[in-house]
Order: structure tokens, then C-alpha cells, then sequence
């Protein structure tokens, strides 16, 4: 597999953010990939810190809405974009939430944010409900942030304070993947232009409107929604049986 057409492409994923991040504070990191040397393809699983989903997929993907943090993480050229899920075509995860726990630690884990007991080890699963985040590239990561807490990594600007957006859930721009030869052959070329798509994406984002309305975004567990459900007469069916 390392030598294979992503071989580089995987080694620099875990290199460049260095072995210490990675088995200390990372709990999962993903590359970026792309349909066309400028058009990001991951607008399916990837979320901003605050949930949101892309904004039109071009430099620098992400809408400049809420607090923006994904985006700013972005346009300052960091290698640890803090998001809330990704994929990009390869993931690098914390081993840990995959394996058995050891004897001398407890079966389950209790979330710091939520007080919910996890099981470990945590395997990939999806949901009936027909909306994008209940795919298990979403559900993954949102499994790894309650069976930890919250990263208490500071950056050197702020280090008497935990950086409030950080998951331990990055996406490193510098790792491109993509799903042809083609395409991989002028991400470079793409690369030295795509500062310059940033203003016509944000102008772009407001006439379409987006990122497109998530009502799934804010919900928290435990809490009463309300819902439709398409239900055919045709079908012959009950509700619970939908």
C-alpha cells in the first residue's frame, strides 16, 4: 500500500504532523482530496468546527459563517485545520479507540461532554434516518469526541488557555489526494492560484446560500424535536414500520 499510486501521499499525512502530535494529541487527521485540481470532492463528511458543512467547493472550501474557525485555519496556512469530521480520502486515527482496553482499564468510557458511556473498542456504524451525518464517516468522529474529552492543546499566541475549538480532529491541506492521474498531475499548478479564489468563494457562498441549512446541526442528545415523516399510502405501512 506505501508504495502504491497514495504511498507518499500516506506517509507525509503522518510525517508532517509529526509522531509526537499524532499519538499524543491527534485523534484523527485526514487529507484533502479533489474531482479536479481545484474543486475539493469531500463536501459528503466534512464539518467545520462548528458543524457546518462546506461552502462551495473551492479555496478555501469553507463558508465564512459562525465563527469561521475552519476557514481561518485555512486561509493562515496551518497543517492542523480544526474540524469537527472529515475524510478527504485518507484518514490517519488514534489506534486507541479501535482496540480492546487493557485489564486495567474499564470497559467503557464516559464523554467529558456529554456523560454518555461509550464502549470500547468503537467501530464504524451508521444510522436509518436519511440525512448525510448519520453516515459512519460522520458518526466515527463524532464517537471519538464523546469517548474523550475535548484536546487541552494550546497554541504558543494563547497558552494560558485551551483552545475551546480544538476536537483533535484535523484536516492537513498539504496532503492532496485525488482520483486520477490527471487530476493528481496539476494540484500544483492549482496550488500556487487558489489564494486567489477566496474572496469570489466568499461572494459565491452568499448568492447561493451557502453552506445549505442543517437542522441536525445543533441538535444535542437527549433533546425533543420535531420531525417529518414521508409516509406512502401505497405502501401499506405504519409509522414504526417506515
Amino acid at each position: 500500500l506505501v508504495r502504491g499510486a497514495w504511498g507518499d501521499r500516506i506517509v507525509e499525512l503522518v510525517q508532517s504532523i509529526g509522531v509526537e502530535r499524532i499519538y499524543k494529541v491527534t485523534k484523527a487527521v485526514c487529507a484533502t482530496d479533489f474531482i479536479e485540481p481545484w474543486k475539493y470532492y469531500d463536501t459528503f463528511a466534512t464539518r467545520d468546527t462548528e458543524g457546518y458543512s462546506l461552502g462551495v467547493p473551492i479555496y478555501p472550501w469553507f463558508a465564512n459563517i459562525g465563527h469561521a474557525v475552519s476557514r481561518r485555519d485555512v486561509l493562515a496556512g496551518k497543517d492542523r485545520v480544526r474540524v469537527k469530521s472529515c475524510w478527504g480520502g485518507m484518514v490517519a486515527f488514534d489506534g486507541s479507540f479501535f482496540q480492546s482496553p487493557t485489564s486495567s482499564q474499564a470497559g467503557a468510557t464516559k464523554g467529558a461532554s456529554s456523560g454518555k458511556e461509550v464502549q470500547l473498542p468503537l467501530k464504524f456504524r451508521s444510522e436509518k434516518e436519511p440525512f448525510w451525518d448519520s453516515s459512519e464517516c460522520c458518526l466515527i468522529h463524532a464517537d471519538i469526541m464523546t469517548a474523550s474529552p475535548i484536546s487541552t492543546f494550546t497554541y504558543p499566541e494563547h497558552e494560558d488557555q485551551p483552545d475551546k475549538w480544538d476536537t483533535g480532529i484535523y484536516m492537513n491541506p498539504f496532503v492532496r489526494v485525488s482520483y486520477s492521474a490527471g487530476t493528481q498531475k496539476w494540484i500544483w499548478l492549482a496550488k500556487h492560484f487558489e489564494a486567489l479564489f477566496s474572496i469570489p468563494q466568499a461572494i459565491i457562498n452568499r448568492l447561493a446560500r451557502m453552506p445549505r441549512f442543517n437542522p441536525r446541526r445543533a441538535e444535542v442528545e437527549g433533546q425533543v424535536i420535531q420531525d417529518k415523516l414521508w409516509i406512502s399510502l401505497k405502501s401499506g405501512k405504519s409509522e414504526e414500520e417506515q
